[in-house]
């Protein structure tokens, strides 16, 4: 249970990480940098165009992606204190967050995020959760457990960017995912086909610690 929500917890901070080009003093980026050399990350492209290519269930994912319901989600989010608060603390810890999320915005059709200005159909999982069990199957999860329990001894910018994580007010965040008509209409879909979503929050939460 713990290395799963290592995972899902470090998912985000994975893909925002990027390599920089000229020496410069050691940065939280840094941290990130070492979980990225961990990855297989052929394999993980190899599986998920295999996916995307052949698999009717992961295509119909990705039209939601791109479609009006995760458009609005997408605003909902990054209109929220909590959610901003992360990101600006990234940014002045050296990460270049807000650039990897408008790249993935302008990927995929979306509103894109301006630091400290807040913004305003059917999916089938079945194949959604073939791909990160695959992709899931490729990680070095035991590298990855011990790497993440190094940093969190060893580093005191990637420690203070966990406790900033840790103290964020996990009761906003359910207030925003109730009060959200199409986060919950997501949801719904998800456990439609069988994906325990509560089970997921309530990992995410015990992980961090966040409670009322």
């Amino acid at each position: 249970m713990k290395l799963l929500a290592v995972i899902i917890a470090f998912a985000a901070i994975v893909l925002i990480s990027t390599t920089s080009g000229e020496p410069s003093p050691r940065t939280l980026q840094d941290d990130f940098d070492e979980f990225v050399e961990l990855l297989p990350f052929d394999k993980i492209i190899d599986v998920a165009l295999k996916y995307i290519l052949t698999d009717k269930e992961v295509q119909e994912a990705l039209q939601y992606l791109l479609g009006p319901e995760f458009s609005t989600i997408w605003d909902q989010v990054f209109a929220l204190k909590e959610v901003r608060d992360v990101l600006d603390y990234l940014e002045q810890a050296g990460v270049d967050a807000y650039a990897f999320f408008n790249d993935l915005a302008d990927l995929l059709g979306l509103n894109p995020i301006k630091p400290g200005v807040s913004m305003r159909q059917s999916v089938s999982t079945r194949g959604l959760n073939n791909l990160i069990d695959d992709v899931l199957a490729q990680l070095p999860k035991d590298e990855l457990l011990a790497l993440f329990e190094h940093k969190l001894e060893t580093s005191a910018e990637f420690k203070a960017f966990f406790d900033k994580l840790k103290s964020t007010d996990f009761e906003k965040l359910v207030e925003f995912a109730g009060n959200s008509t199409e986060l919950q209409s997501l949801f719904q879909k998800l456990r439609d086909h069988g994906v325990d979503v509560d089970k997921f929050f309530e990992l995410v939460q015990g992980f961090f610690g966040w409670g009322f």
